[in-house]
C-alpha cells in the first residue's frame, strides 16, 4: 500500500468570488468546475492549469457547517479569518489498506456508500488538516 501523490489542495475562504478571481489573475489558474453547493454545507470551484486541477476553493454555506465550525474554531492572527488550507487530496493504490492503517494509528476515518473508492481522516486528530484518499485508477 501506498500514497502515490497529492492530487489537490482545498483552501478554505470566506468570500469564494473573490477567491476564484485571485487565484485566476494572480497566478493564471482557471476554474475548471463552476462555483456550486454541494451536500456538506459548502460551496466550491476547482482551479488548476492544462494538466488538471491544482487547487479547491471551498467557503462554508452556513456558519454552522463543518467547515463553517472549523474555520470559526481556528480564527485567530495566524488565519485571519479562519481561512487557509483544510484538505488535502492524495491518491492512493489501496483506500481499503490505508483506511486500516489510519484506523490503527487511532485516526477517526470517515467513508460513503456513495464514494466507495475515498475516505476522508478527520482533522481534529491529523493537527487540523483533513486527508482525502481517492483509488488511483488503473492505466487505461
Amino acid at each position: 500500500m501506498a500514497i502515490l501523490g497529492i492530487q489537490y489542495f482545498s483552501i478554505a475562504v470566506n468570500d469564494i468570488d473573490a477567491a476564484v478571481e485571485r487565484y485566476t489573475k494572480a497566478f493564471g489558474l482557471k476554474a475548471t468546475t463552476e462555483v456550486q453547493d454541494t451536500r456538506w454545507g459548502f460551496r466550491n470551484c476547482m482551479l488548476g492549469n492544462d494538466d488538471g486541477n491544482l487547487i479547491e476553493v471551498i467557503s462554508p454555506s452556513s456558519a454552522d457547517s463543518a467547515l463553517g465550525r472549523f474555520m470559526k474554531m481556528r480564527e485567530g492572527v495566524a488565519y485571519p479569518g479562519g481561512e487557509g488550507i483544510y484538505l488535502v487530496g492524495m491518491r492512493v493504490d489501496d483506500v481499503a489498506s490505508q483506511i486500516s492503517m489510519a484506523n490503527g494509528a487511532g485516526l477517526k476515518v470517515t467513508t460513503e456508500p456513495e464514494s466507495p473508492t475515498s475516505a476522508w481522516i478527520h482533522p481534529a486528530l491529523n493537527g487540523n488538516v483533513m486527508l482525502e484518499f481517492n483509488q488511483a485508477q488503473p492505466p487505461a
